[in-house]
């Protein structure tokens, strides 16, 4: 059945081989066209349409046709299983190796990959593999729609983009796949088909329907089926199933509509109408399984006879596509499957569980944990499924922290699951804290604590010690820094000597806690732990963790080069075991994205952050979140763009009050009063600050945590100045000065010392004036930090000048080194100028929308509201905001009817 790899992702022989389809097909011209142009300096193919328009048989024909042009050809058939990130680069290896002629043996040894080999040695292989193939060659790819994993898209598209010349990819799919392609397309590299060029024209339904089919229609019946189907060919293929043999073709043509679900469910009838007994409940018992064999079906069936029937049923064409050249392995066609899927529960009710437990057994005796999950829930077998989970829960968050995959098995659990293993909701804990859902964690750890009494002795420890464990994670990320770092030092105290995985997750919390605690020697201390312990214990993925930590620590204390040198490491450990848009490997990145900024490499900071906006959004910290809210707003200011950075800032705001973290809330609510007081827009500024209780009157009233005490005190410093008011500003920066230099925190103590700059020229004492900006010069010099100066106010950046003149001989050459790649920069056009769309092409401009932007441009003129539409995709109403002020800056418009006319004039939709 399959290849399987010591990490579970199994290399199923059936997927490489190219379906072999019915020798009646239609001869079209779209077949040779499309593989002309593959041929013709193409790197990336693609068939774009709904099910049933025949993408399948369009690829196998093409498959056929480059093959006659000695262009050598694998297949791989995907399915969502193959969203697993291993199983999806196993599987692409496997049929890349098919290129070659690699016997079997040798796919064994090289899939057989331990879970901590770096995936990206897989995909470097993948192209090292094509590299030295020294013949035009091709990888068709097909159902790439069941791809919904960001980390599997990131390996195809870093195989497309790093593969050589002569290699061409070849992808079907149901809707636009989400590749970051825009490259590719402007180079005219892709070619790409549509429903409008799938779809049978009128002589193609007339070849179908009277040549390969013999129905013998005449035209006008032709006409009528070709309007009402609008040439949709698996309409046309039950339309010939259900017409042959009978008399009466022009009632039946007449008495049907062209609609998807209208011919499914009719015409579905009329052709299963016509099977024998024993056939019909082979379709509907086996339509439950997404693939089988002859061994799958006799053993859900209990028959000995499935592979006859599934010949059988092949030879009437059926809508069963065999999937490798022995025809063992089969599966339905989609639209049949779930038409047959329905005919089951109205026939035969209650029997879905029966097929459900025989499949979830048969996998389990191949070896296929997953898949048998998959049955045991689809079949509400929950005793099994929670058996299953149980036993890979912990590996599946702290070795690869799929959070995604945990969180979709539990919520279809039923709730007491709690009691019956309560291993599985202290795994789910953690998914819950990772994914933000707080209060429903906080929910959860306390039924959990009620839970332990009825337990022996032994397991009551063991719970009450992960419950402990959980608690600290909750307060830590939920931003409760205070009782975190109480209930850090007890856990800590009291386990010394626990299970390693546990002390890196205790240090990390501990250091991400002392970000806002102030105790940044602990802090460094505990990363440094962390690391060390992730390091004796060859953790990986978890040592990412405090890498991460540590390098917030050194951006803190102003030391960018150590910071950098800390994501790096943890970009590499995390990518050596899971993906790069795994949890850690988003932290990672938009960490660094934060410290490239800084250092003024403003596009690596915007490739860093590029589609990491639901992991900022749904996932990520509140300092976390902050930098990449603030690094992203700061982007779109640098390029002329102000209200667009201005939105930025305030859907990072809406994201903080949706998750409850004021303190995330507050930094950026500081962060666009300081931005409107830097544009001259002081009303608005001070109007935001009443608005946000940043007034002394407000804010003195009401106790506050010393970290967000420290941001209200230098925004009211700012607001003093801004009022002419330097003397009340002067001691709120002379306590944060002290108090942030003696935290070791050199970063925040720069910002400080700028602003009592300025504030000691409004008070007309240049000498301190000057002190205060050459001690700023000097933390900038050595830390790197030339965004902090770069992005300064503009009274500042004039200082600089006179600061050279008056004190040249008294700077040090760092100093001056620094202003000199300073004044460089600010001699640098950084506004850009705003893309014109007025007259911009329809296809590119078409091209540069990505998968979730058409998605919004769909529902968008649907009239679907914000709601609606986060509800239908699984996203928060937040996301779907971004994605449409994307969408927005893309069609040049500024509301939702106006992006729907631009899109209607650019022929989107």
């Amino acid at each position: 059945m399959t290849l399987q790899s010591r990490h579970g992702a199994g290399v199923y022989r059936s997927k490489l081989v190219k379906p072999q389809f019915s020798s009646q097909v239609v001869s079209r011209a779209v077949f040779s066209t499309f593989a002309d142009k593959l041929v013709n300096n193409v790197k990336v193919g693609l068939v774009v349409a709904p099910a049933g328009y025949g993408k399948s048989t369009l690829m196998s024909q093409s498959f056929d046709v480059l093959a006659s042009k000695e262009v050598r050809c694998a297949w791989v058939s995907l399915d969502p299983d193959d969203n697993n990130p291993f199983r999806f680069i196993s599987h692409l290896l496997a049929a890349l190796y098919t290129l070659n002629s690699i016997e079997s043996e040798d796919d064994t040894d090289h899939l057989g990959t331990d879970l901590k080999e770096i995936i990206d040695d897989l995909v470097e292989d993948a192209v090292v593999q094509l590299e030295k193939l020294d013949f035009a060659h091709a990888l068709f790819v097909d159902d790439y729609h069941t791809i919904n994993n960001p980390e599997v898209h990131a390996i195809m598209e870093r195989l497309i983009h790093y593969s050589p010349g002569q290699t061409i990819f070849v992808l079907a799919s149901r809707s636009e796949p989400g590749l970051g392609l825009k490259t590719l397309r402007m180079r005219g590299e892709v070619c790409q088909l549509s429903i409008q060029d799938l779809a049978f024209g009128l002589d193609e339904i007339e070849q179908f329907l009277n040549e390969a089919k013999q129905l013998g229609l005449r035209e006008g019946l032709i006409e009528a089926l070709a309007s009402r189907t609008e040439g949709w060919i698996a309409g046309l293929q039950l339309v010939s199933l259900a017409l042959t043999g009978r008399t009466d073709s022009e009632e039946f043509i007449k008495d049907f509509s062209g609609t998807d679900r209208d011919v499914t469910d009719y015409l579905g009838e009329a052709v299963l109408d016509q099977q024998s007994e024993d056939i019909k409940r082979f379709l509907l018992w086996t339509s439950l399984l997404e693939r089988m064999n002859a061994n799958l079906a006799n053993f859900v069936l209990g028959i000995d006879s499935a592979q006859a029937v599934l010949e059988q049923v092949e030879g009437q064409n059926l809508f069963v596509i065999p999937l490798d050249r022995n025809r063992e392995w089969y599966r339905y066609h989609h639209l049949f499957r779930d038409f047959l899927n329905v005919q089951l529960a109205r026939e035969y009710p209650g029997i879905a569980v029966e097929i459900y437990q025989r499949a979830l057994t048969w996998c389990l005796e191949q070896g296929e944990k997953r898949e048998a999950i998959k049955y045991a829930l689809r079949g509400e077998i929950y005793d099994q499924a929670m058996e299953l989970i149980a036993g890979i829960a912990k590996d599946l968050l702290k070795i690869s922290g799929d959070h995604w995959t945990m969180l979709q098995w539990v919520q279809q659990l039923p709730e007491d699951y709690v009691s019956k293993r309560p291993e599985i909701a202290v795994a789910y804990t953690w998914s819950l804290v990772f994914s933000r859902h707080y209060a429903e964690a906080r929910v959860l750890l306390e039924t959990l604590d009620s839970h332990c009494e009825q337990l022996a002795p032994e397991s009551r420890e063991q719970l009450r010690y992960d419950i402990q464990l959980n608690k600290c994670l909750l307060e830590s990320a939920g931003d409760n820094a205070e009782p975190a770092s109480r209930l850090l030092k007890e856990w800590l105290a009291e386990h010394l000597k626990a299970d390693p995985r546990d002390l890196v997750t205790a240090y990390v919390l501990q250091a991400y806690s002392a970000l806002s605690t102030f105790e940044t020697d602990l802090g460094v201390a505990a990363a440094d732990k962390g690391i060390a312990i992730g390091a004796d214990h060859e953790l990986g993925y978890l040592e990412a963790w405090p890498r991460a930590c540590a390098g917030m620590l050194k951006m803190q204390r102003g030391d960018l080069e150590d910071a950098t040198r800390h994501y790096m490491a943890g970009i590499e450990l995390n990518d050596r075991t899971t993906s790069s848009h795994s949890y850690m490997g988003s932290l990672n990145r938009v960490l660094l994205a934060e410290a490239c900024y800084e250092r003024n490499d403003l596009e690596q900071a915007e490739e860093l952050l590029k589609d990491r906006f639901e992991y900022i959004d749904n996932e990520s910290v509140v300092d976390v979140a902050y930098a990449s809210y603030s690094v992203l707003a700061k982007l779109q200011f640098l390029n002329a763009d102000f209200d667009a950075g201005l939105g930025v800032i305030r859907l990072g705001r809406e994201s903080a009050e949706r998750a409850r973290l004021p303190r995330l809330g507050v930094l950026l609510s500081a962060l666009e009063i300081h931005t409107l007081l830097n544009a001259g827009k002081s009303k608005e500024a001070h109007k935001l600050a009443k608005a946000c209780g940043f007034v002394e009157s407000q804010a003195s009233t009401v106790y506050l945590r010393p970290a967000i005490k420290e941001v209200q005190d230098f925004v009211r410093a700012e607001l003093y100045l801004d009022q002419k008011l330097p003397k009340k500003a002067l001691p709120l920066l002379e306590e944060l000065a002290d108090r942030t230099e003696n935290s070791g925190r050199l970063r925040r103590l720069m910002e400080v010392l700028l602003l009592r700059c300025r504030v000691f020229h409004a008070l007309q004492q240049p000498t301190v004036a000057r002190d205060d900006l050459i001690r700023a010069l000097e933390i900038g010099s050595e830390g790197g930090l030339y965004r902090t100066i770069l992005d300064a106010s503009p009274d500042i950046l004039g200082s600089i000048p006179i600061l050279l003149n008056e004190n040249r001989k008294d700077l040090s050459a760092q100093i001056m080194k620094f202003l000199g790649e300073i004044n460089e920069q600010l001699l640098v056009n950084n506004k850009g100028e705003k893309a014109v769309v007025e007259h911009a092409d329809s296809s590119v401009l078409f091209e540069s929308l990505t998968k979730r932007e058409r998605q919004m441009l769909d529902r968008i003129q649907t009239g679907q509201t914000n709601k609606e539409i986060s509800e239908e995709l699984f996203i928060s109403e937040q996301t779907v905001k971004w994605h449409l002020h994307q969408l927005y800056q893309k069609l040049g418009v500024k509301n939702r009817t106006s992006a729907i006319v631009r899109a209607r004039n650019l022929s989107l939709i």
